[in-house]
């Protein structure tokens, strides 16, 4: 009997920074769909990819039982009809698009293959699997009646951060920190498949996706991002050169003690019987401040109106803090930050600067996060947001 299989959609850092070296570990091939001719190039002619995991010392790996297809590649219904498991690593915003171009691929395995199969999101947001699952259900209506008897979904939380791809010498290298914790939301996942037969030990299964989704976002994204937007005004190319500033280093201490407590405030407006604990700050500080990452300040900045989102990594604990009676000031300010994030690389940081050249930051904030521009936190971060432009302006 052969391995079991994987095809995961997707071939960045999460794909082969975690995904691929987790199944290789628990005996699984995996088959990358991906766009890149130099990627597929180097994973179908070397045969695997390189992996380096920072850490005192450094370790290197080769990490074989992985190819590469394209995604025009005809053999994709067949491909998708032999896999005992399908994944994304593509980025939230392409979910729905993948979707649609899945579909038909996934209506073939189920008429052919007949077996049940589960899909993981392996996306840094909260309805990875409701986008994945709009644009499936587009692309081919009659895949409803299956949710739930042959199709399950599950988002996967990812704790690693996996900072760069490259190819050099025509293998295809990833780096990564050493973090292995992940949690797929069990609670829609088809029962006796993969990952719930247990052939995926590493992921661990949880009931509540949205919880711990919460918490990656929010105790831990917050603060990167904070290190990200203020890095980019002070003229930092890396996270680790920004955190090396005393006081962006102070703020985004600031901001992590917020969000844990705007977390752990949502945890008490929904109890359950597992229990979170709260993670130190220290080991996340360090995390953000290791240069052999070397995690680009404009990679985490990144889809800034994402970021903005009501329920995302910074809105989301600073309406939490409000609830239970704080002043997120440290996330009010990079919110503001990230509001003024004018990168020219970023298509929505520009469209943002356009956005503001016309309207009043509370009235920007609101149409990205739908946020009431008479609301507390809309007048704090807007008064963030004008406290640093008129700081700008004096420099």
């Amino acid at each position: 009997m052969g391995k079991p299989r994987c095809v995961l959609i997707g071939a960045g850092r999460v794909a082969g920074g975690f995904i691929v070296p987790l199944l290789s570990d628990a005996g699984w091939e995996t088959i990358l769909i991906c766009r890149s001719a130099k990627m597929l190039a180097a994973l179908n002619q070397e045969g695997g990819l390189q992996l380096r995991i920072t850490g005192e010392p450094p370790t290197e790996r080769w990490i074989s039982s992985v190819r590469g297809v394209s995604v025009e590649d005809p053999r994709l219904p067949e491909i998708v009809a032999g896999a005992d498991l399908l994944a994304t690593a593509v980025g939230p915003s392409a979910l729905p698009d993948i979707g649609r171009w899945l579909a038909p691929a996934l209506r073939y395995r189920l008429d052919v293959a007949r077996a049940p199969i589960n899909i993981l999101t392996f996306e840094n947001h909260l309805s990875a699997p409701e986008l994945l699952l709009s644009g499936l259900l587009e692309g081919c209506p009659s895949l409803a009646r299956e949710i739930g008897r042959r199709l399950g979904f599950g988002g996967v939380v990812v704790w690693r951060l996996a900072s760069h791809r490259e190819i050099t010498d025509g293998i295809a290298r990833f780096h990564a920190d050493s973090v292995g914790e992940s949690y797929a939301g069990s609670r829609s996942l088809i029962a006796g498949v993969p990952p719930l037969d247990g052939t995926v030990p590493s992921i661990q299964l949880a009931e509540s996706f949205r919880r711990r989704m919460c918490e990656k976002l929010w105790v831990f994204n917050a603060g990167h991002v904070a290190a990200a937007y203020l890095g980019w005004r002070a003229g930092c190319r890396y996270v680790h050169e920004a955190m090396a500033h005393p006081a962006i280093c102070d703020l985004v201490r600031t901001v992590l003690s917020e969000a844990q407590q705007g977390f752990q405030a949502y945890l008490a407006r929904h109890p359950s019987s597992t229990i979170i604990p709260t993670r130190p700050a220290a080991g996340i500080l360090a995390r953000y401040s290791d240069p052999a990452l070397g995690d680009s300040v404009v990679r985490v900045a990144r889809e800034p109106r994402r970021k903005l989102a009501a329920d995302d990594r910074l809105l989301g604990p600073a309406l939490a803090c409000f609830d239970a009676g704080m002043w997120p000031i440290g996330l009010a300010t990079t919110a503001a930050a990230a509001l003024a994030y004018a990168e020219p690389s970023d298509p929505q940081a520009v469209d943002l600067q356009r956005e503001l050249a016309l309207l009043p930051p509370e009235e920007v904030l609101s149409a990205v996060s739908g946020l009431d521009p008479g609301d507390e936190l809309a007048h704090l971060i807007g008064d963030c947001y004008r406290a640093q432009a008129a700081e700008a302006h004096a420099a």
